[in-house]
């Protein structure tokens, strides 16, 4: 089963999964001239992402696979945005939110990875006293009986529920197939070499159809370097040769 939506002309031997998230830290809101009356959401979100992360790639670091598969970078988690409540430079904000997504390759469950990044969560809020902080002033727990917030805490939300996450798992093709060789071998022909790769960009379903038995192999024929740009395009002429290499390679497995 051919599923044509990756890019660059060449056999795509393996796409990541996508899982999207949002950190909040919920602090104190306070005056900044008195900053040991206050929770810094900012800077306790900083220390908790910094946490995260860390223990993210101690326990999903790069795969043995991965360098078989030609992926060019292992599973990541990176903060991509931010946003904290809107006031006053001289406030303390509230919440603070750090989103971002984890690339996974498909080496790993992802659903797995949620569960575990969950429990990091978890341990930050039952130890959040030991969390580094930011100078003599900085600190996640308050005490007195006029403060409404004595304690600060950290919550992960998930973009997206098990079954979506399950939808764009993902997956590593069976590089021993008579249909990659198809691919490999009519590339060849047409384009004058062919150099199969494995990307952490994520596809839908290709996961599902190959647990559900179909021998999924991937190509495409648009450009990467044009990924989600405001003017994306594709070459006409490797359009022309999709076409050729197409038919190739319904003529190669017309012969098995």
């Amino acid at each position: 089963c051919y599923w044509i939506d990756s890019a660059d002309s060449q056999p795509c031997t393996g796409t990541a999964g996508a899982l999207q998230w949002h950190l909040k830290a919920t602090g104190r809101l306070f005056h900044s001239g008195l900053p040991h009356r206050g929770i810094n959401s900012f800077e306790l979100a900083s220390e908790a992402m910094s946490i995260v992360q860390k223990r993210f790639y101690e326990d999903f670091p790069a795969h043995s696979e991965e360098s078989r598969y030609g992926f060019a970078t292992p599973s990541t988690m990176k903060p991509t945005q931010v946003e904290c409540a809107k006031g006053a430079l001289n406030q303390l904000p509230p919440w603070t939110t750090i989103s971002g997504d984890i690339r996974l390759t498909p080496f790993y469950d992802p659903v797995v990875v949620m569960e575990t990044v969950n429990k990091y969560i978890d341990e930050i809020n039952e130890n959040i006293e030991t969390l580094p902080t930011r100078g003599p002033c900085s600190k996640y727990v308050l005490e007195g009986d006029d403060v409404d917030i004595k304690r600060g805490k950290v919550e992960m939300e998930w973009t997206d529920d098990v079954d979506s996450v399950r939808q764009m798992e993902g997956i590593a093709c069976d590089l021993d197939s008579a249909g990659l060789k198809s691919i490999v071998d009519a590339t060849a022909e047409v384009k004058g070499k062919a150099t199969p790769y494995a990307i952490t960009g994520s596809l839908p379903l290709v996961r599902q159809m190959q647990n559900a038995g179909f021998d999924i192999q991937i190509t495409g024929y648009g450009l990467s370097s044009t990924y989600h740009a405001d003017n994306e395009y594709a070459s006409l002429s490797d359009m022309q040769d999709a076409f050729q290499i197409l038919l190739r390679i319904i003529s190669i497995n017309d012969q098995y």
